[in-house]
């Protein structure tokens, strides 16, 4: 069984704006609808979560309007919160996909794709990677680099708060380089969804 966590609690400074990312309006839907649709489309995600914060509250009354189960984490960080949910009891041992809220063109096709490699790979946690050639190659602006490579904001991980060994999955897909970061980000997810429908 996999355990989908959408991590939906961070300020989202980056965007400029007063309102919470995960709602955010691009291509006619909030941003987090995208990710929320991906993963119900998955063949092997059963249980889909939501992490909160003090920082989205909006986001989580969306959240329960939509009938979907959150986790109210501290909104002290990216790395703190997902701390936080490893260290849930509940949680113990399961497998856990954890997907920011902010991939508007994630399938449930290349999700699917991830965790069968995880299914195969014999280690407890694994990390998808980009090439930045993605990047360069769509005008996109990567987040951060790290030997040519950048973090998607797709993981899988057991749910213990233990330091786990990990495999790097390095995925040549736009579907998991384009995150919704900045308002640049939004404009080049437009230009992308025009280009692709001519």
């Amino acid at each position: 069984m996999v355990i989908a966590i959408i991590m939906a609690g961070g300020k989202g400074s980056r965007m400029r704006t007063n309102q919470e990312k995960p709602l955010l309006e691009v291509l006619g839907q909030p941003l987090i609808q995208k990710v929320v649709d991906a993963l119900f489309s998955s063949e092997y995600v059963e249980e889909v979560l939501v992490a909160t914060s003090v920082n989205t509250p909006k986001t989580a009354w969306w959240v329960k309007n939509k009938g979907l189960d959150i986790i109210n984490t501290p909104g002290r960080g990216y790395v703190e919160d997902m701390a936080f949910i490893l260290s849930q009891p509940d949680l113990r041992d399961e497998t856990i996909l954890t997907v920011t809220a902010d991939l508007p063109l994630l399938t449930g096709e290349v999700i699917d794709e991830v965790i069968d490699y995880y299914q195969h790979c014999q280690k407890p946690a694994l990390t998808v990677m980009v090439p930045v050639e993605i990047f360069y190659k769509h005008c996109l602006q990567p987040s951060m680099v790290w030997e040519n490579l950048v973090p998607s904001g797709l993981n899988i991980l057991r749910g213990n708060d233990t330091e786990q060994d990990e495999e790097l999955l390095v995925l040549g897909k736009l579907e998991v380089a384009l995150n919704i970061n900045s308002p640049e980000d939004i404009i080049s997810l437009e230009r992308l969804w025009m280009n692709s429908c001519r």
